[in-house]
This record gives structure tokens, C-alpha cells and sequence, in this order.
């Protein structure tokens, strides 16, 4: 493969996923990293991408905030987290979606599913934005405190109105995932929505694709075991599946 077949691939992934990682990319083109982060390196001089540490992005579109950034990356994982978890929401169901951008992708494909009965809860605006035109979806939006980077509430307030609400199925987002230390996330309030809003829910889905497997945050959501469902992508390790299994755990890639 020569420079200018290597650098077409790296465009043609970079338009489909939002970001490519140089790891990745040496085991899909069989070629050295070096090589890789030099042509990375000549198509951002030419302005075709934006290089970062590790890997590239599309170049940033004015008024592109970081959850842009974020949604782009692995989209077509979260697409099909997504459409998996819509399959396990029935007509007639309360269904919490939490913070996070596979958690926006949910609410778009229960607008595309169209339901004609379905109680859809949130501390997300942008799962509000998603469902706010949907008139067969009936939606409440717990209040609290806005993180204005994320869309997302919380604080005492969302805790609060947690207390009157119970869901048949939530779904939650993630910032990591270990086996050993549970799912954890950057933000001390948003777990403690979690946490909440877990204990109010008969069914628990974590939402994690695989690149969720490689990171640790700070503080701690919950373990393996206090979720039914781990949805993920076919980039997860048949190791990790099996030892989530293991917990009890039912998990779909």
C-alpha cells in the first residue's frame, strides 16, 4: 500500500468514525506507527484533518462544542449500542436515559422507532432536544443544576425529585469500565444521580463501547454486577465479555 492509498483509508475512516487513533490504525493497514503519524501529520498540513495526540480528528467546525468532539468519536459503536437498546424497551415503558452521548443516540432511535406509549425520563438536555418534538413520547425532565459542557443535571435538586420517580428500564452512560473496579465517571455529582436513579430502575443497561474498557476515572458508579444488561460494540475482547458474564451479566455487542 503506498502513501497515497494509506492516506485515502485514513480519510475514508476519519469521515465515517469522527476520529481515528494511530493504534488502530497499524493493525487495520498493517503498517508501522511511525509511518502513520507522518502521513496523520502531512494531511493536517494540508488542512484535511486535525491531528491530536495518538490519532486525528475532523477539523473543528465553528461553534463545535467538546460533546460534538465526543459524539463524533466511535460514532458508528454508539449507533449500534443504540440500536440495541432500543430493542429492549417495550411499548407501555418508563424509560430513564442518563447523561452521555450513546444516551443521545438512544433518544434518537426512540424517535425513529416511534412509539405510541413510552415515558421517557432524563437529566440530559440533549436527550431533550432529541424527543422534544416526539408527541407520542411523553417526557419529563428532572431539574437541578446545569453543566453547561455536557447538558447535563444534577446536584440536590435532581436528587430530590428522584425520590417520586421509578422507571421500568434505565440506561446508563460511562466514562470507564474495569472489571475489577467497577464503571466510573468524572463528575461527583453525576454519580450520585447514577447511583439514585439506579436504585429507581427494574432493569439497569450500562452503555460502554469498547473504548470505555481502556479508561479509569475518579470516582466510582457501581460494579459489574449491579447491572442486568452491558451493551457494547463487536470491538470488545470475547476475554472481557466472558469475565463480565462471569458477574451475572448479560451482555450484547
Amino acid at each position: 500500500m503506498n502513501y497515497i492509498e494509506r492516506q485515502q483509508s485514513i480519510l475514508k475512516q476519519l469521515n465515517s468514525n469522527g476520529s481515528v487513533r494511530i493504534s488502530e490504525l497499524a493493525k487495520d493497514l498493517s503498517v508501522s506507527r511511525e509511518t502513520l503519524r507522518k502521513d496523520i501529520a502531512e494531511l493536517g498540513n494540508q488542512g484535511k484533518l486535525q491531528v491530536i495526540r495518538g490519532g486525528a480528528v475532523l477539523n473543528k467546525p465553528v461553534n463545535e462544542t467538546i460533546y460534538d468532539q465526543r459524539r463524533k468519536e466511535n460514532f458508528q459503536e454508539k449507533l449500534s449500542i443504540a440500536r440495541n437498546a432500543v430493542k429492549l424497551i417495550s411499548e407501555g415503558d418508563s424509560v430513564f436515559l442518563g447523561n452521555g452521548t450513546t444516551a443521545a443516540l438512544v433518544a434518537q432511535e426512540i424517535k425513529e422507532h416511534e412509539f405510541k406509549n413510552v415515558v421517557v425520563i432524563t437529566t440530559s438536555i440533549n436527550v431533550l432536544l432529541e424527543l422534544r418534538y416526539a408527541e407520542s413520547v411523553q417526557l419529563v425532565l428532572l431539574g437541578g443544576g446545569l453543566r453547561r459542557i455536557e447538558g447535563s443535571l444534577s446536584g440536590p435538586l435532581t436528587l430530590a425529585n428522584i425520590d417520586s420517580v421509578f422507571c421500568d428500564i434505565g440506561f446508563f452512560g460511562s466514562g470507564g469500565v474495569s472489571i475489577s473496579r467497577g464503571v466510573t465517571n468524572h463528575y461527583f455529582s453525576e454519580i450520585e444521580v447514577d447511583k439514585k436513579m439506579m436504585q429507581h430502575c427494574h432493569k439497569k443497561v450500562l452503555l460502554a463501547d469498547h473504548s470505555k474498557f481502556t479508561k479509569m476515572n475518579p470516582f466510582r458508579t457501581a460494579s459489574i454486577s449491579d447491572y442486568d444488561v452491558i451493551l457494547s460494540d463487536k470491538g470488545l475482547n470475547t476475554e472481557t465479555i466472558s469475565a463480565m458474564e462471569k458477574h451475572g451479566v448479560k451482555v450484547i455487542v
